[in-house]
């Protein structure tokens, strides 16, 4: 069932770009990414909440409030960077206006130590960014980290009692359908409570864009990805694992820098299309006679979903079985999708 959900839960994102992390993996680009060149400090931080933090609370819009530390390796920063970083939101939640704290960083730099000083600072989640656990993807990539090193990480994170959520790319270097699809069974069996999936891009200012001016990497295409986007979404999907986001987020800064690679600024978009074309097949191909014409209800909120990009998906239909005419009804009691005639 694909459903379409009113996002209660507010993000304030601070961005400290690369900090903490001593390696150079061929994908990663944080400057550009998030257009943040400097060095988050005290007025940095502030700015970013009273951005965010401020105007949500006139409103009911969200129910819960956290800031998030991306773009580097949080526990990877030297100690008392991380504790001035933490001091600046605690009384912020203290008095209420924030609920928690959630930080991403490396499997490698997390250990008891950075563990209890989390703890104490009313961080909830940690994030970790696997990208792979096949060990020739992870070696071409230039991410130094063994499985035993992730599952070490997530190990010690489940003890502490952290909400777990773990990242994967597709399309590396070295990468395959074969390859990824391997990985995504590998974080199952992690059970983490979220995941997030990016494609590889080539942006400028990385080892991956010399690599493809060179002619030594051959970006995925956007069909490639989305295909094995669907699988992965449904494989987690089948284990009660949310994918709370795919692909990074499509700003200016990211489409000045982007060169090559399966970018669309409607990812999830798309591949939820898929997924409910799927399911629509499943159920035309379980009747004993295909009709010349079909109606399905679906949940008022995934009408687009069902119809596809561009009608797409009911085009599909009718070339595929024939069909003379195919409606969807959205209705505000349908849960899920159903096949009426």
């Amino acid at each position: 069932m694909i459903k379409m959900k009113k996002n209660r839960l507010l993000i304030a994102p601070v961005f400290i770009p690369h900090e903490g992390c001593p390696y150079r993996c061929v994908f990663c680009s944080q400057i550009d990414i998030t257009g943040i060149a400097f060095q988050a400090d005290e007025e940095n931080v502030l700015g970013t909440l009273k951005t965010y933090i401020e105007p949500s609370l006139k409103s009911n819009k969200f129910s819960r409030r956290e800031v998030a530390f991306y773009g580097g390796s949080f526990t990877g920063l030297p100690d008392e960077r991380q504790e001035l970083l933490l001091s600046l939101i605690k009384p912020l939640i203290h008095d209420g206006r924030v609920d928690a704290i959630r930080i991403s960083t490396h499997p490698l730099f997390v250990d008891r130590k950075q563990l209890d000083r989390l703890k104490v600072s009313c961080v909830e989640t940690v994030e970790l960014g696997i990208q792979s656990t096949d060990p020739e993807v992870l070696e071409q990539s230039g991410r130094p980290c063994s499985r035993a090193d992730m599952l070490s990480a997530v190990s010690l994170i489940r003890e502490y009692d952290f909400k777990l959520g773990l990242q994967l790319m597709l399309g590396l270097p070295g990468d395959s359908k074969k390859r990824f699809e391997k990985s995504v069974t590998d974080v199952i069996g992690m059970k983490p409570d979220f995941v997030r999936l990016y494609p590889a891009l080539v942006l400028k200012h990385t080892p991956l864009y010399t690599m493809y001016e060179q002619g030594l990497y051959v970006p995925w295409s956007l069909e490639r990805t989305l295909d094995a986007l669907k699988t992965a979404v449904k494989l987690f999907g089948h284990a009660g694992i949310p994918v709370i986001r795919i692909g990074l987020q499509p700003d200016n800064s990211l489409r000045d820098n982007y060169i090559a690679g399966p970018f669309h600024p409607s990812l999830r978009y798309l591949v939820d299309c898929r997924i409910g074309l799927d399911l629509m097949v499943d159920k035309i191909s379980s009747l004993d006679i295909i009709p010349e014409r079909v109606l399905f209800r679906v949940p008022m909120n995934s009408v687009s979903i069902y119809t596809g990009n561009k009608r797409e998906n009911l085009l599909l239909l009718k070339e595929r079985f024939g069909l003379k005419d195919i409606k969807l009804s959205g209705e505000e009691h349908c849960h899920q999708l159903e096949l009426v005639a």
